[in-house]
């Protein structure tokens, strides 16, 4: 299935205007390829819908062009005959009007305006803004949106360059500074881009998604969340968008970034910058790029349009999203044209939100408790992740969309959500990657280490494994990096953690042991090698498993197929296709009729056979 999509305004366009253009207009979409359709439900601080939201809190329940007709379900039955689908698109936001001189909403409630540093009302390019913090305002929105889920039959429901999104310019209400001051103990900075004062506000518009995201898959979980923002990352720091946080924590199914340049080479730029930097290969189905048709007067070429959607699917995009539908039927539908006889010959496939869906995370979510993602907006009691560790330390990495986080014992988040490697605690730190570089962070969140090495791992024995360009070498806990030696120098290939004194370490293609000054004390003999426990360690010679005591000497001959390490005496060992349980003297005290075994813990071993798994004791 490809993603074709267009958006439908009522800006310049007369689709919305009558049922007989609303089903010509499906009529023509479905015959030039398209599959999906994006119409406004919410411009100018009306709705082209009939909405009891708007009529209770300001008397108007549909643009007045409208009235007297549900656009919004004209177009959902027509887009159904043709196989289209439809996700309403909520083009305004948090945005109630543009060059409007009577601002409906602000003039009946002018305390939901945003507000700037001057302490006037925040108009930005033309658009007058609410104020996207301010819990009304958002419950306003969230109402809008619930109130289309639950109306209508639709695949979707999207936000875009203003949902979530404030300027950056805003957050100079009363409100909202003594939020920041009762948090920081200071008031906001007067720059508006302080990397901080931009995150945490930022962090509020996250936090809103997620209950918005929250409460649509609650009431229908099939509908695919589909946002259209800013490029990122300019528009995290004009807009607060931080998209980039949105995709991580796998609160978006489908998200539409407005590409809108107006040369290919622009265009190639961002999209290869998308997929380098930005979505990883689990995220990059849910990137949907959108193109520019049509602005002002600017009109995309069928050159430009059909070199971006071909190099869309050369580097695995499946889809885009044309902004907007008038830029088909301009110079005799010469870009419509085109598309049908070129890119979208051939079939999309229905749009299929199911298959949308098996990319997401909404399965696992439904009915479920959100974190926020600001770390001190909210103490979370009883919350669910998508994943949790157990805790160690005190603290426990807990996992939310594609990245991890750690929390305390009452529930409190003590870091954001953005590592993508979450190590248990151990001696007071945790292993965490962030940015394809690891370091270290303290029980309490800090950072400890900075992240600068290419691979490490978790401390044992005072010392951590790490790597720096493709050698591996130790620190201790009070290393800071820069200039600072290692304990231990990058000698290695490859290196393990520190176990009864000795670390396993690999120099060519070949592992010994060293202790903590970095002295050989095991000869480079081994194919492999693991960390010593109970004065036993694991290695591999020749194709086959044994077991050496720390002066190096075979306790076991190499002589299995597989093997793990020794446990309250006893140690899984595998000969053939067979596993079972040998004693110090390689004699099967457990014969081998096991298809899998794990080590034991507490008098009982983990042990599979067939499809059935299950415990056995030792006696």
């Amino acid at each position: 299935m490809e993603i074709r999509g267009i958006w439908i305004t009522t800006t310049a366009s007369q689709v919305l205007n009558s049922p007989q253009n609303i089903a010509e207009a499906m009529n023509f979409l479905a015959d030039t390829g398209f599959n999906v359709v994006f119409p406004v439900v919410w411009n100018n601080g009306e709705t082209i819908y009939p909405s009891k939201v708007m009529g209770e809190n300001f008397g108007i329940e549909i643009n007045q062009k409208f009235k007297g007709r549900d656009p919004l379900a004209e177009l959902i039955a027509e887009a159904k005959r043709v196989n289209i689908a439809v996700i309403p698109w909520f083009e305004y936001g948090f945005a109630s009007s543009y060059q409007k001189q009577n601002d409906a909403i602000l003039t009946k409630k002018p305390e939901w305006a945003a507000i700037d540093a001057n302490k006037k009302p925040v108009v930005k390019n033309g658009f007058t803004w609410l104020n996207a913090f301010d819990s009304q305002v958002q419950e306003f929105l969230l109402s809008l949106f619930l109130e289309v889920v639950k109306k209508y039959d639709i695949a979707g429901i999207q936000g875009d360059d203003r949902f979530p999104a404030l300027p950056s310019e805003a957050g100079y209400d009363d409100k909202t500074i003594a939020r920041y001051n009762q948090e920081f103990n200071q008031s906001p900075p007067a720059n508006i881009k302080d990397p901080t004062w931009l995150q945490w506000r930022a962090d509020i518009l996250s936090n809103f998604l997620t209950r918005v995201y929250r409460e649509i898959i609650n009431i229908k979980p099939e509908l695919i969340i589909s946002l259209s923002p800013s490029v990122y990352p300019w528009g995290y720091e004009n807009y607060l968008q931080d998209s980039q946080a949105w995709v991580d924590l796998g609160l978006v199914d489908l998200i539409h970034p407005q590409v809108y340049w107006k040369e290919f080479d622009t265009y190639k730029r961002d999209i290869d910058r998308f997929i380098a930097s930005n979505f990883s290969k689990q995220q990059l189905p849910q990137l949907v790029p959108g193109i520019l048709l049509k602005q002002s007067t600017y009109r995309i070429s069928p050159e430009y349009l059909v070199q971006a959607i071909k190099y869309n699917r050369s580097v695995g995009l499946q889809g885009e999203l044309l902004f907007f539908y008038e830029g088909l039927l301009e110079d005799n539908k010469a870009l419509a044209k085109v598309l049908k006889a070129e890119v979208y010959a051939k079939p999309p496939g229905k749009f299929d939100p199911k298959e949308i869906k098996n990319n997401s995370f909404t399965h696992r979510r439904i009915n479920s408790h959100y974190i926020t993602r600001n770390i001190s907006q909210e103490i979370i009691l009883k919350a669910q992740f998508d994943w949790v560790e157990p805790f160690s330390q005190g603290i426990a990495a807990v996992k939310m969309g594609y990245k991890y986080a750690y929390i305390d014992k009452i529930g409190k988040l003590l870091t954001r959500f953005d590592y993508d490697v979450a190590e248990p605690c151990r001696e007071g730190l945790a292993l965490v990657k962030f940015k394809n570089l690891y370091g270290y962070i303290d029980v309490t969140g800090n950072l400890k280490i900075k992240q600068q090495f290419n691979g490490a791992k978790s401390f044992s024995e005072g010392l951590a494994a790490v790597k720096k360009g493709d050698k591996w070498g130790y620190i201790g806990q009070g290393y800071i990096g820069n200039n600072v030696p290692l304990v231990i120098p990058t000698n290695f290939d490859d290196a393990k953690s520190f176990s009864e004194g000795l670390a396993a370490v690999k120099i060519a293609d070949k592992w010994g042991y060293i202790d903590k000054q970095g002295n050989g004390i095991i000869q480079f003999n081994f194919d492999d090698a693991s960390n010593f426990s109970a004065g036993i360690a694991l290695v591999k010679f020749r194709d086959k498993l044994g077991y050496i005591d720390k002066n190096g000497n075979y306790l076991i001959q190499p002589q299995f197929d597989d093997a793990d390490i020794f446990s309250e005496g006893l140690a899984p060992a595998k000969l053939g296709n067979k596993w079972g349980y040998i004693n110090q003297y390689a004699e099967f005290t457990i014969p081998p009729n096991f298809d899998n075994a794990k080590p034991f813990v507490d008098g009982m071993a983990l042990v599979n056979v067939g499809d059935k798994w299950g415990y056995i004791r030792k006696c």
